[in-house]
């Protein structure tokens, strides 16, 4: 399975909550935990099956900018 996909996947199994791009590489077992999932997530947010906006990550509880599966 590619990266992008993984992403996604995991993203949309985590609906409705909110990950941040570090978490979420984590999540995912990425090694690099900004660039490539800054990447995919910008592209996903293009779509209308997620959002990003600046909200409270779930897993880090931090307020940042996050990604979140729009709801079905």
């Amino acid at each position: 399975m590619s990266v992008p996909q993984k992403i996604n996947d995991y993203i949309t199994a985590m609906r409705p909550a909110a990950i941040c791009n570090k978490c979420l590489a984590a999540g995912v077992g990425l090694s690099n935990d900004t660039a490539h999932p800054a990447q995919v997530t910008g592209a996903l947010a293009t779509t209308t099956d997620f959002t990003q906006e600046v909200a409270t990550c779930s897993r880090c509880k931090q307020v940042k900018k996050v990604i979140r599966a729009a709801r079905p």
